[in-house]
């Protein structure tokens, strides 16, 4: 474990100067969840940020915070000055802190992880979801979605720590030691270039069944394949993919919540035209997939599933739509909370 020396306690002196000058720390009253001081963000994604950090705090006992700044200076002496102060304002019980740092003047971004969440973040994984989910994101000038889509990395991590015993339960020192890693933030660089072929050789011909189907796309993501055209997205599928930003955490992670999921249920439609695979209902971060026929086979319709499902906290998905969409007969023997969530 880190520990400071006379020089760093002198770094962190002339960070706190240097960070005078941008944010005023009250006495009394605490900093907020995300200081958009650089104004990176609009005001309801600041809320939507900082919503999913409360769930956090609530469901994992980790206490993340967003700052934005322009001209820190010695981004990583500033941060952990900054997560110093923090320290007195710290809202987790157990000293569990995040704190994520961008100076849109530098152009750097930097997370601090507290001493209480090292082994759960080390620095590897904090490289890793800085430069393979942030970054693609901030490339395409969409720095709250992707804050919220290395959110959502941090929950499945701190569950994955949670059912393995991974944190401990005693309370620890509350501050950093510098644990973290730094990266150019690449703010607005413009949109990263999409391969247009498949990746690494992997071929993904539209299944003879769903679950085959299934199967490809688990392997296409396993290989990072972020080609928004193979033939196992349906049409729809395809135009609404060339849009988004999938980033290769986010293929990583499909791939291994995939194939960590029990063995999943295919319902089809009476018309034969439509089909989906669920999963029980009491695994909430195994949401099911819909599936449409084509002239080369089942493809995967995540058109209808991006209007249909949602995830909520802790990465639960739910039913925005229960009718109304070609799908819903694979849901009417299940109960659903008021929210959409399901119920055994």
């Amino acid at each position: 474990m880190r520990r400071h020396s006379s020089w760093i306690s002198l770094a962190i002196a002339a960070a706190l100067l240097a960070l005078a000058a941008y944010f005023w720390i009250g006495a009394t009253t605490g900093l907020p969840l995300v200081d958009d001081r650089a104004e990176l963000m609009a005001e309801a994604q600041r809320g939507r940020v900082a919503e999913h950090h409360d769930y956090l705090l609530l469901d994992h006992d980790i206490d993340y915070r967003v700052v934005t700044a322009k001209g820190l200076g010695d981004i990583d002496g500033a941060a952990v000055a900054l997560f110093e102060r923090l320290a007195a304002d710290a809202r987790s019980r157990t000293g569990r802190g995040l704190l994520l740092v961008i100076d849109a003047e530098a152009d750097l971004v930097r997370l601090e992880v507290g001493y209480a969440l090292e082994g759960v973040f080390p620095d590897a994984f904090v490289a890793y979801v800085e430069h393979r989910q942030m970054l693609p994101f901030f490339e395409r000038g969409r720095v709250a979605d992707g804050i919220l889509a290395t959110t959502e990395l941090i929950v499945t991590r701190a569950q994955r720590a949670a059912a393995q015993a991974g944190f401990e339960s005693e309370a620890r020192h509350t501050g950093s030691g510098g644990a973290g890693a730094t990266a150019p933030a690449r703010l607005g660089a413009g949109r990263p270039a999409r391969p247009t072929t498949p990746t690494q050789g992997v071929d993904t011909p539209a299944g003879r069944s769903p679950d085959e189907t299934l199967e490809q796309y688990f392997a296409a993501m396993a290989a990072r394949n972020a080609d928004p055209d193979l033939p196992i997205y349906t049409p729809e599928t395809r135009r609404m993919l060339r849009e988004w930003v999938m980033t290769p955490a986010q293929m990583d992670n499909v791939a291994r919540i995939g194939r960590s999921c029990p063995a999943g249920t295919t319902r089809t439609a009476s018309d034969g035209r439509h089909a989906v695979i669920r999963y029980p209902p009491e695994d909430r971060s195994c949401a099911p997939y819909f599936f449409a026929r084509t002239d080369t086979g089942w493809a995967l319709d995540f058109a209808t599933m991006q209007r249909v499902i949602r995830f909520g906290r802790s990465n639960a998905w739910r039913l925005a739509e229960r009718s109304g969409h070609p799908y819903a007969f694979a849901f009417e023997d299940w109960r659903f909370d008021a929210n959409g969530f399901p119920r055994e």
